[in-house]
């Protein structure tokens, strides 16, 4: 009993060496972290120097991941400011319709045109749409304030569209992932009650988690034991969590709504710093957790890797005629288009619901063409997104620290 401990605690050690090296070398040459800690787990992992064991559900990494990346979600959520999403209209609404449909439809059709899945290609169809509908808000929003241009119109609608695009691809996830994971045929019905739970799931707990949040977090704040906040912030998000998978949706909308309501309580600033290092500690064990589960021969195989720089320039191009929907608003349509590219952290969740819990029906090759198309659009959209702004005139500091998190870091 006492030697398997050890070996847990050597594995957490390991893990978190292996992220910190891995954001480290990322940072060094301008990438996010989140890249580095997902390379980190395929290198460390079973299938690489096997350094790690198979993670089984319910054990201890897992457990440790999965609470990461509800605390990823919680944070993402965090960010979204709803006045500020509600001033920014119909842009930035149109926006984010088309980057949800075009990619959706790319990736639904190139499932099919490349007859991945076998008896389940229209379940693989679905799910790789969805996959690519994700927008990496953090990732975008990083390279706008490094060079100063966070509250240009540009920006300010790539965001207010990725929070649309988050909030969108979570009910796709989850309607997709209901389907998928329920037993027999698939009827419109399901799609309905799913579509509905979800729905109704998100707009009960913002339209009543708006009302309640300053309370409960002035509640946090009263209580004279230290900690009491950072304790009150993480059972929230735990709490919201928990009450998403009792209704039937994955924890990770429960902790998404949780975290916009707690963004709705005044006190967003403090709830973002007081959480911050606990996500240091447990978002990158999620992301070297899903790393080290992919078979690194299936993702270096030929085949595997032409596929997923096929998928990802649909993805890339799937998002980058989203920019239409700003057309005659005296924007620049190539910033929009690239902005709204990297899937980042985002597209990692997509990976994650699929290895843990549609292993039936999702194999292991679509997960690895999903990790290329995830790769491949975090690295080269900041790359080119970096290039085109330097050529504009605003190079003044103009900082958000919504976007300062343990993933873009």
């Amino acid at each position: 009993m006492v030697e398997t401990i050890i070996e847990k605690f050597l594995e957490i050690v390991i893990i978190l060496i292996a992220a910190k090296v891995g954001a480290e070398v990322m940072r060094r040459i301008n990438q996010p972290a989140v890249i580095g800690e997902l390379l980190a787990g395929l290198t460390i992992g079973y299938y690489g120097l096997g350094l790690l064991p198979h993670a089984e559900s319910g054990d201890v990494i897992s457990t440790l991941a999965e609470i990461g990346v509800v605390l990823l979600l919680f944070e993402v959520g965090l960010e979204t400011n709803l006045q500020e999403f509600i001033e920014l209209g119909t842009t930035s609404l149109a926006v984010a319709i088309i980057g949800v449909i075009a990619p959706f439809g790319l990736g639904f059709g190139a499932v099919y045109a490349l007859e991945l899945g076998g008896e389940y290609v229209f379940e693989v169809a679905l799910f790789m749409g969805a996959a690519m509908t994700a927008t990496s808000v953090g990732i975008t929003a990083r390279v706008f304030g490094d060079l100063g241009q966070l509250k240009s119109k540009e920006a300010k609608t790539i965001i207010g569209a990725a929070v649309v695009d988050d909030i969108l691809g979570l009910l796709i996830l989850t309607v997709v992932a209901g389907l998928l994971g329920s037993s027999g045929d698939f009827q419109l019905i399901d799609l309905g009650v799913i579509t509905l739970k979800a729905v109704g799931f998100l707009a009960a707990v913002v339209v009543v988690g708006r009302k309640l949040s300053p309370y409960i977090f002035q509640i946090f704040v009263k209580i004279p034991s230290p900690g009491t906040f950072v304790t009150g912030s993480f059972i929230f998000a735990m709490g919201l969590g928990a009450a998403a998978h009792y209704v039937g949706l994955h924890p990770i909308v429960g902790a998404f709504a949780g975290g916009v309501v707690a963004g709705e309580s005044g006190m967003t600033s403090r709830i973002r710093e007081e959480m911050r290092p606990i996500n240091f500690l447990l978002v990158p064990i999620f992301f070297v957790y899903i790393g080290s589960e992919v078979d690194i021969s299936i993702l270096a195989s030929s085949y595997v890797f032409l596929v997923g720089v096929g998928i990802s320039i649909l993805a890339f191009a799937g998002k980058y005629v989203s920019a239409l929907g700003a057309i005659g608003k005296g924007m620049n349509a190539n910033i929009i288009g690239i902005g709204m590219a990297p899937r980042g952290e985002v597209g990692l969740i997509f990976v994650a619901v699929a290895t843990s819990t549609l292993s039936a029906v999702i194999d292991e090759q679509v997960i690895a063409i999903i990790i290329w198309m995830v790769i491949n659009t975090t690295v080269v959209a900041p790359m080119l997104l970096n290039r085109i702004l330097k050529k504009s005139d605003s190079q003044q500091s103009d900082d958000d620290d919504r976007f300062e998190s343990p993933v873009v870091e």
